[in-house]
């Protein structure tokens, strides 16, 4: 019971001060046994710096998925991830807004890892995400996002962090006005790091992920993962 209250205060306070956060890295170490799966279901709100041409963009979405994770080699694990999310654009430049509903997006990856030393542990991950199309914001939004996870295994609780590198650019639809370059919208930076923490709260089946990101702005999300 103590652990289910924890979780919840640890949410509330998570997606109440949420800045940006891009989707959650998990540590290295899968959840699932080999040759098993596990479940998360997850929210995160998205924010970060984009550019068009010499025009600053500000963008945010909420973005809600399921996330099914399959252990195929002790240690290493491949997901696939779907949702819906939202976006909305903000010229800074020009001032104007843009907002769509939410629309369908998918993302696959692999992570594992690579050196073990007793409670210690780190490894690579990479991931892809492919968005629908925003009408009148943008089509064809691609992001990708890789880097390295290590942890420290504290009882049932695991500490983990790293850096990663990303990419995200899309054809931009704005209707901005003056109009400025039709170039593709893309990150304004593509270095990061990361920090988080997943411990059980029901029984070594049902566990908490909540995850800190350093983009070009700060933010954070959270999620609960099943384990069969």
């Amino acid at each position: 019971m103590r652990n289910v209250v924890l979780a919840i205060l640890l949410m509330t306070v998570l997606l109440a001060g949420t800045a940006s956060a891009a989707g959650l890295f998990g540590p290295p170490e899968p959840l699932a046994d080999p040759g098993k799966f596990s479940l998360d279901a997850g929210y995160t709100l998205d924010k970060t710096r984009m550019t068009q041409g010499d025009d600053r963009l500000g963008t945010r979405s909420n973005d809600y998925y399921l996330q099914g994770n399959y252990s195929f080699l002790k240690d290493w694990e491949v997901y696939g991830r779907a949702g819906a999310a939202d976006m909305v654009v903000h010229s800074t430049d020009t001032q104007q807004r843009f907002g769509t509903s939410p629309n369908f997006f998918g993302s696959l990856g692999v992570k594992g890892v690579a050196y073990r030393c007793g409670n210690f542990a780190f490894g690579p991950f990479v991931e892809g995400s492919m968005y629908s199309n925003y009408s009148g914001i943008a089509r064809n939004q691609w992001e990708s996002d890789f880097g390295v996870s290590a942890q420290y295994k504290i009882k049932d609780v695991i500490v983990y962090g790293g850096p990663f590198g990303y990419f995200r650019q899309a054809d931009s639809q704005l209707g901005l006005n003056p109009p400025i370059s039709q170039d593709d919208m893309k990150e304004r930076s593509n270095i990061g790091g990361f920090l988080g923490l997943r411990f059980p709260i029901v029984q070594q089946t049902l566990f908490l992920t909540a995850e800190a990101q350093m983009r070009d702005r700060p933010g954070v999300g959270a999620a609960l993962s099943y384990k069969f």
